[in-house]
């Protein structure tokens, strides 16, 4: 089975990587699909991310990687997943995330909320970002 594991990965973390990791036991194939808002400003350089992720999996044939900018539900039909994947770090991220999933469910896709493993449920992408912005090595949060 091929799922949907979308985000807009600005950067992708080791939480981001640690879940595509589990899914790969459970799944036949995994498509990280990067969300694209183009009224945000990190959305020029989503070709960028893609190129990034496409590397860190070039040897794994069962990771794939697509951008899109329509529903989310939408992309994962288009790719043919059964399930969309989101990753929850805390109660706020499940709260969201649920009531996004009964809404994927409302217009025919199922959702997996996959909790983050405890030690990477600290480490967000907007985290990274303003670490970065202060000068600080993220190296450690980064796969």
């Amino acid at each position: 089975m091929k799922v949907l594991f979308p985000g807009s990965f600005h950067p992708f973390t080791k939480g981001h990587h640690d879940i595509v990791t589990r899914l790969l036991a459970i799944f036949d194939e995994v498509v990280v699909g990067i969300g694209v808002n183009e009224q945000k400003s990190q959305a020029g350089d989503h070709l960028e991310r893609m190129a990034a992720i496409e590397a860190l999996y070039a040897d794994e044939r069962r990771v794939s990687v697509v951008c899109y900018s329509t529903l989310t539900v939408n992309c994962a039909k288009e790719v043919g997943a059964k399930v969309i994947v989101k990753g929850v770090r805390s109660v706020k991220d499940y709260e969201y995330e649920r009531e996004q999933a009964e809404v994927n469910r409302m217009l025919g896709i199922e959702t997996l909320l996959l909790p983050a493993t405890p030690e990477l449920a600290c480490i967000s992408s907007s985290v990274v970002r303003e670490l970065q912005h202060f000068g600080e090595d993220v190296t450690q949060l980064l796969p």
